[in-house]
């Protein structure tokens, strides 16, 4: 298979020969191994047949004949990977990775709101990269003409653009509700089983669902604070048994919603976050804190779920979201592990929620207790609960956010793992100089492994449930 790294030109149709519809270098034709015979040219899941004349030239540029360019969907000027396949005659240019967000209006100059810096990232180092970008929302593809219309960002701008199907899709769907909205379901599964791209972190997570799914597996069980759907009689038995209960919505993010109840006694106090900080209240009966539950949560649904005894730092707890990524071997690895301090009028770490975040590594030599794991002792925790739950869970994803909790005894504990990370963790923790943040690189990187344009493959790398052991 020959593989290149192009610019594509777009020209007039009066300048090629005819029969002709591409022009090319003999370099470049001996580089991709190409024959004399039609090939098809293919831009995403759009697919032509080509014809190529050799030019004079020495470069490393794909000409391309207008009529050509139209019915493929190809801007002009791209610089992209060339890949060819001499067994099935086809020439595949790109990979084009569509990111597909929130219902957004089609206008000229978007936002994106708090993610338009990382959507400029990828497009950016897309083009560097030989991949083709394109932002769009759920509502702007065509199952009929099978294109997409959205935005890529260049010279500076963003640029509005009809293009084929991509290649791969990122979902970076923030919203649980416009996820679940059936025109949107129907379009991720149709673009899966019909047309059969791959779609990875195609939805969020239920948090009973990644419990019960790792609570199969002895080792992830360990991990696991125990949990249950939220019953009175489930409550009941919890709150004899721990001395502090979390209740968290089962689709619940960014710390929404969740409940804090510690006994006290002869009280239980009870805790939940607000805009303004945390709303307390006091029972010191049970049949009164399990009314004010019960009206508290209504009908939606809730987990109850052991408290743990997180380490302090100045007194506020601390948890370690590490971010794991697919790379260019399709393999799980570290892309960045930051340490996260609770807001002093908050319960949760998050940064929605006023939470600070640190280096990982930092923050763990300051913490002054007699038992702390080490920072790669945490990186190897996240990496074995990324292979486990990728074996036992249904989906298809290459990037998650692991939230780790860390006992008084040093013990690792898995609180969450999030199929939509933030942005935010790995570009504060990066190094200042860098043009493109770690997880844009890993995330082109996996999109050139499932395109196939990819470094020769290693054996992977399993974490040893030893390593974990302090």
């Amino acid at each position: 298979m020959g593989i290149a790294k192009i610019q594509i030109k777009i020209l007039p149709d009066h300048v090629f020969p005819r029969d002709v519809n591409v022009l090319m270098s003999r370099p470049l034709v001996q580089m991709l191994g190409l024959v004399n015979a039609p090939f098809w040219i293919t831009f995403g899941s759009a697919a032509e047949t080509g014809y190529f004349a050799v030019t004079s030239d020495r470069s490393m540029v794909l000409r391309v004949r207008a009529q050509l360019a139209t019915r493929l969907h190809l801007p002009n000027t791209l610089n992209l990977h060339a890949q060819y396949d001499i067994n099935s005659r086809h020439l595949q240019l790109g990979p084009m990775l569509g990111i597909m967000i929130d219902p957004t209006p089609l206008h000229d100059q978007p936002t994106f709101g708090n993610t338009g810096k990382f959507l400029e990232e990828c497009c950016q180092a897309g083009m560097q990269q030989g991949i083709y970008l394109i932002i769009f929302p759920p509502e702007k593809v065509s199952l009929e003409k099978q294109t997409i219309q959205g935005w890529t960002y260049m010279k500076g701008k963003w640029q509005r653009n009809t293009v084929p199907f991509p290649n791969a899709i990122y979902n970076r769907i923030l919203s649980r509700k416009q996820e679940q909205i059936t025109s949107v379901q129907t379009i991720l599964q149709r673009l899966m089983r019909n047309h059969r791209i791959p779609i990875f972190n195609e939805k969020f997570l239920n948090k009973q669902e990644v419990y019960d799914v790792l609570s199969t597996d002895e080792i992830m069980k360990s991990m696991l604070p125990e949990t249950h759907h939220f019953q009175t009689s489930k409550l009941k038995e919890m709150v004899q048994k721990y001395s502090t209960l979390f209740l968290k919505p089962t689709n619940g993010s960014l710390g929404g919603g969740i409940i804090r109840v510690t006994r006290s006694a002869p009280t239980w106090i009870v805790q939940s976050t607000t805009n303004t900080g945390i709303l307390t209240r006091k029972f010191s009966k049970f049949v009164e804190l399990k009314r004010a539950l019960v009206g508290r949560i209504g009908k939606q649904k809730y987990l109850i779920q052991q408290g743990l005894s997180l380490i302090l730092f100045q007194k506020r707890p601390v948890d370690f979201r590490v971010l794991v990524q697919k790379n260019r071997q399709g393999q799980w690895s570290i892309t960045s592990s930051v340490g996260r301090i609770a807001n002093d009028q908050q319960i949760v770490s998050n940064l929605a929620r006023g939470g600070t975040i640190r280096k990982a590594n930092e923050l763990l030599s300051e913490l002054e207790i007699p038992s702390k794991p080490s920072i790669q002792q945490i990186r190897n925790a996240a990496l074995l609960i990324a292979e486990t739950f990728e074996k036992k869970a249904a989906g298809h994803f290459a990037e998650l956010g692991i939230d780790l909790g860390v006992d008084h005894n040093g013990k690792i504990w898995l609180i969450e793992i999030n199929s939509k990370p933030s942005k935010s963790d790995d570009s504060i923790v990066a190094n200042p100089n860098m043009i493109t943040r770690p997880s844009v690189k890993k995330l082109l990187d996996y999109t050139l492994y499932l395109s196939g344009v990819s470094q020769t493959r290693v054996p992977k790398k399993k974490v040893s449930k030893r390593r974990l052991r302090r």
